[in-house]
C-alpha cells in the first residue's frame, strides 16, 4: 500500500512544482513589463526635480537632491497658468458636449431603424479618417469666417469634432449589447421611452460612458497641431505652451519635464475617479442578448 502511494505522491509535486513555476514566470514577466511602462514616467518626473544643471547631464544623476526648482519656475509663468486653465476648461466642456450630443445619437441608431444606416455609420467615421493635417485648413478658413479663430468656443468645438465619432461607435456596440426587455418591462411599468432610457439603459452604459469620457479626454487633451495653427493668444492649450521650451537652439529640459508631468496629473485624476468603471468599459460593450 505504501509503495502504491508514492507514485501519486510524486505527480502531485510535479504538478504543484509547475503550477508554482507558472506563477512565478507570470509574475515576472507582469512585473518586468509594469517596470517598462512606468519607468518613462519616473524618468520624467525624476528631470522634474533636477536641478537646471543636473536636468539634461550625461551620464544621468541616478541620486539627487529632489528640488521643486522648476515647478516653481513654471507656476510663476502667467502664461502657464493660463493655458492650463484654457485647456482644463475647453476639454472638460469638450467631453460633457461630446457626451450629450454622442450617446443619444448612439442609442438612436442602436434601437431604431435608420434609412441606410450603415452608410450613416460610415459617414460619421469617416470624420476621422483624414489625417488632422488634411483637415486643418479647411478648419482654419471657417474659423476665420465665423469669428472663432482664437475662442474657447472654437477649440470646444474642434474638440468635439475629433471625439465624435468615437463616442457615436462605442457607444453603439454598448447599446447594442444591453438586452432591450429591460427597456420593455420599464414601459410596461408605465415608463415613458425617454424615462426608460435614462433609468435603466444609461446605468447600463455607464461603464461604456466613463470609457469615452476618459478616452475623449485624452485625446483632446494631448492635440497640439489644431491648438498651433486656430489659436494665436487668448485661447492657447497647455500643449502648445509646453511645446514652447523646445527652441532652435536649445532645449528647457527640467521646465519640459514639469510641464509635461503637470499635464499628465489630470489624467491621472480623472483615471482615478472612474477607475472602477474601467475594467468593464474597455470591454467595449460585449455584452451577448438573450
Amino acid at each position: 500500500m505504501a509503495t502504491d502511494s508514492v507514485p501519486g505522491s510524486s505527480q502531485r509535486l510535479d504538478k504543484d512544482t509547475r503550477e508554482t513555476l507558472v506563477k512565478v514566470v507570470r509574475h515576472a514577466v507582469l512585473l518586468t513589463w509594469s517596470v517598462v511602462v512606468i519607468f518613462p514616467f519616473y524618468w520624467l518626473a525624476s528631470m522634474s526635480l533636477k536641478p537646471p544643471g543636473e536636468a539634461n547631464a550625461l551620464p544621468p544623476d541616478w541620486i539627487f537632491l529632489p528640488t521643486v526648482y522648476n515647478y516653481i519656475q513654471l507656476v510663476q509663468q502667467s502664461e502657464f497658468v493660463t493655458a492650463f486653465a484654457n485647456s482644463l476648461l475647453m476639454v472638460s466642456a469638450s467631453v460633457v458636449l461630446v457626451l450629450l450630443i454622442g450617446v443619444p445619437a448612439a442609442y438612436v441608431l442602436s434601437r431604431y431603424d435608420i434609412p441606410m444606416e450603415r452608410d450613416v455609420l460610415v459617414w460619421i467615421l469617416s470624420s476621422r479618417m483624414l489625417p488632422p493635417i488634411a483637415v486643418v485648413l479647411p478648419f482654419f478658413i471657417i474659423f476665420r469666417e465665423l469669428n472663432l479663430f482664437d475662442t474657447r468656443i472654437g477649440m470646444v468645438l474642434m474638440y468635439v469634432s475629433i471625439n465624435l465619432s468615437l463616442v457615436v461607435w462605442v457607444m453603439k456596440a454598448f447599446f447594442d449589447g444591453i438586452p432591450e426587455t429591460l427597456e420593455e418591462a420599464a414601459r410596461v411599468d408605465g415608463a415613458t421611452r425617454f424615462q426608460g432610457f435614462r433609468k435603466v439603459v444609461l446605468p447600463a452604459a455607464k461603464p461604456g460612458i466613463f470609457s469615452v469620457a476618459i478616452i475623449s479626454f485624452i485625446f483632446a487633451w494631448i492635440e497640439l497641431l489644431f491648438g498651433l495653427v486656430l489659436t494665436s493668444f487668448k485661447a492657447v492649450p497647455v500643449t502648445l505652451f509646453v511645446y514652447s521650451f523646445i527652441g532652435s537652439r536649445s532645449i528647457e529640459w527640467g521646465m519640459l519635464a514639469a510641464a509635461s508631468t503637470a499635464m499628465i496629473l489630470p489624467v491621472v485624476v480623472f483615471l482615478i475617479a472612474v477607475n472602477k468603471y474601467l475594467a468593464a468599459g474597455l470591454s467595449f460593450g460585449v455584452v451577448i442578448k438573450e
